[in-house]
């Protein structure tokens, strides 16, 4: 018994699409209805990886340089949601741009607003094809979209797939439209009308549930423009479901933002907010509002029965959405920088990178960069406490000499393999299943030994911060213990530490053209540590002979510089390969 029942959650998903799959073959009426909403979103999907075989880059560059105000914003997030005809695929890259901070809170928040309008243009096409014997075209633009995937080229298959992606969308605006007719024949939905405001309040909640679990404003939209079509609802109701699309539009963007930081999480709950608002303000002047879309029907020249005004609705609040919020924006990202802070937590997750950038190659690649410089900055904190030092005091313009004195640090407990495994190891295991599943999405060469010495540096990085553990017992029992030669001689490993660690930050900020010289200093840190070294010898041979030191300490002297040489140069290697200073290659400097 017990092993059936674990059989049973194993296949349990296997089970319920056999299950789905033989119930739509039994019933064939509500079969063509859900194969109509199945074809639909596969030609919504074929759209959206077209569009991606032409944007080669062009997409993500523009934008993180085509937002700089909440109008540009806007009207990006119009543009791009119009032509991909995809809101879920602009707000998920939103989120993921806002969390790798590649764009700001409020740069997001306006694309997000403009792709909620931009959505608007699915409705016009959904209800075009519905209005007429467009499905006709369907056929050959499939037939047509097949024939250029065939080719080697990726414009080429782009082409095919936005081909193929019109022709299955037209194709499920048919089936949904044909299923709506049979299924008339099965249920008539209008002996079920409501009255008044729950009619309303009814068809909105609808129209937001059936979105929310297709996760498609689309197919709802074909689903409810059928449904108007073939008189199963009446036209205030078709009206109050659009409306309701909006509010399960909203699911994607937050299952998209589970998997990213609280800059990802702000973003998807400024979508509720757009969203939420427009909606509650539409529904509760609905009548308003209607004389208002009736209005401008008639102005441009709409019958009274047309299927167009269900999209001059679409557009009207999504308009009135934009119009009534976008000088609240600033104001809305204040708000949720406030009410939603970041919990604090002992583990150190990944702050840029996240899989939805994948496919877009230059924006994962800078995210890549940018959480590796992150696994740096952990691994700097842990490397300066252990040797005596604030961060701050490393930042600082003050004489590392100076600093040496203070060793407050020295008197508190730091337990360096407890931050290891929640600073370091976590987020280096996160840089290379990212990196490693990134390079599946690149051919170029270039790339390819980007993304390569990334990896060094995070291994390089994970090194450097394993090594410096067997510093710290000695490192803070003699620089705080009464024997004044072995104090000095530490001191000397925690000056040439801090003075390398104070340099890789200069070169965070320092411009390309100093780069060479930056480069020497890296050569001669290395010559440094690795005379330090050498010396030692000959330095606890004298210590030992003057009896300022015993021989175990001798012992433990020389294990401890020969810790520091590796934390070296383990940090030099890291920075040459995170800064591209490494066999003299071009610098790439990340724009984030």
């Amino acid at each position: 018994m017990l092993r059936f029942y674990t059989l049973m959650r194993q296949y349990s998903v296997t089970i319920a699409v056999i299950c789905v799959i033989y119930g739509l073959a039994v019933n064939e009426q509500f079969g063509k209805l859900c194969a109509g909403v199945a074809i639909l979103l596969f030609g919504m999907l074929f759209l959206s990886d077209g569009f991606k075989a032409f944007s080669g880059g062009f997409l993500e560059k523009t934008l993180t340089n085509s937002t700089k105000t909440p109008l540009r914003s806007i009207l990006f997030g119009t543009i791009v949601t119009s032509l991909m005809q995809s809101s879920s695929l602009v707000s998920v890259l939103s989120i993921s741009f806002v969390s790798a901070s590649l764009i700001t809170l409020v740069q997001g928040i306006g694309v997000i607003f403009g792709a909620n309008l931009g959505n608007t243009t699915g409705s016009w096409l959904i209800a075009g094809a519905s209005s007429i014997n467009i499905s006709s075209l369907a056929l050959p633009l499939i037939v047509g979209g097949l024939l250029f995937n065939f080719q080697k080229s990726v414009i080429y298959k782009g082409a095919g797939k936005i081909l193929a992606g019109l022709g299955f969308f037209f194709l499920g605006v048919f089936y949904i439209k044909m299923g709506f007719e049979d299924f008339k024949d099965v249920m008539d939905l209008s002996q079920y009308k409501l009255e008044g405001y729950k009619a309303i309040v009814g068809f909105i909640f609808i129209g937001a549930l059936v979105t929310s679990i297709i996760q498609s404003s689309h197919a709802t939209l074909a689903i409810i423009i059928s449904a108007y079509v073939e008189s199963q609802i009446g036209y205030t109701e078709a009206l109050a479901a659009t409306l309701g699309t909006s509010v399960g539009g909203v699911v994607t963007a937050l299952v998209a933002s589970l998997s990213t930081n609280i800059e990802g999480k702000r973003l998807a709950v400024a979508n509720c907010i757009f969203n939420f608002i427009t909606v509650a303000l539409v529904a509760i002047f609905f009548i308003y509002f209607k004389q208002l879309n009736d209005f401008i029907s008639d102005a441009i020249g709409l019958e009274a029965d047309s299927i167009l005004r269900l999209a001059v609705w679409h557009t009207l609040f999504n308009l009135f959405g934009v119009c009534l919020l976008i000088a609240f924006i600033p104001y809305i990202a204040q708000f949720l920088n406030k009410a939603l802070s970041g919990q604090e937590s002992s583990e150190s997750v990944p702050l840029f990178i996240n899989d939805t950038l994948l496919p877009y190659k230059d924006t994962a690649i800078t995210a890549l960069e940018n959480e590796v410089k992150h696994l740096y900055d952990n691994a700097f904190a842990i490397i300066a406490h252990t040797i005596g030092f604030h961060r701050t005091d490393i930042r600082s313009n003050q004489p590392i000499k100076e600093l040496l004195k203070n060793r407050d640090w020295f008197k508190r407990d730091f337990n360096i393999a407890e931050f290891y495994n929640s600073q370091i190891k976590t987020l280096f295991n996160a840089i290379i299943d990212f990196s490693t599943k990134l390079q599946t999405f690149v051919q170029d060469s270039e790339y390819i030994e980007r993304i390569v010495a990334l990896q060094i540096a995070s291994r390089k990085i994970a090194e450097a911060t394993k090594n410096i553990a067997g510093l710290q017992k000695n490192m803070k029992k003699n620089a705080l213990g009464n024997n004044v030669a072995l104090q000095k001689e530490y001191d000397e490993i925690r000056l040439g530490l801090a003075n390398l660690l104070r340099l890789i930050e200069y070169i965070k900020n320092a411009p390309k053209e100093s780069f060479n010289d930056i480069r020497e200093n890296l050569k001669q840190q290395r010559k440094f540590f690795k005379k330090q070294d050498k010396e030692m010898f000959i330095v606890v041979e004298s210590l030992i002979f003057q009896k300022s030191i015993n021989s175990s300490e001798g012992t433990s002297l020389l294990n401890d510089s020969s810790f520091a040489r590796g934390v070296a140069k383990e940090l030099i290697s890291a920075a040459n390969h995170i800064y591209g200073l490494s066999n003299n290659k071009t610098i790439r400097k990340s724009t984030a």
